[in-house]
């Protein structure tokens, strides 16, 4: 099966980190209901205050879509004063069945 990967790294300003974790509770859940969506994680890192959302999406149609999603935009917008860097990474992707 072939599928699209994104790598949302998120490195909050200083203090900020549980904001964000909670202006993202509509975003994943909204987003867990989308067509084409796979999955769709917040991840926190043990190791530092770095955030990561961990997406699958079943096409780049689907996954452009999500972007102009009332969600994602709120998200966006809501989160940007607590956001220090992010770093966004997509990948095609084919499962390997073993």
């Amino acid at each position: 099966m072939d599928f699209i990967l994104v790598l949302a790294k998120i490195t909050p300003k200083e203090g900020c980190q549980d904001s964000i974790i909670e202006i993202a509770n509509e975003l994943v859940y909204e987003t867990l209901q989308e067509d084409g969506n796979i999955d769709y994680q917040l991840l926190k890192s043990t190791e530092s205050d770095e955030l990561t959302f961990v997406e699958k999406w079943e096409s780049p149609e689907a996954l452009k879509k999500h972007m102009g999603s009332p969600h994602f935009l709120n998200f966006g917008e809501e989160s940007e004063e607590f956001v220090e860097n992010m770093d966004i990474q997509v990948i095609g992707a084919e499962e390997i069945k073993f």
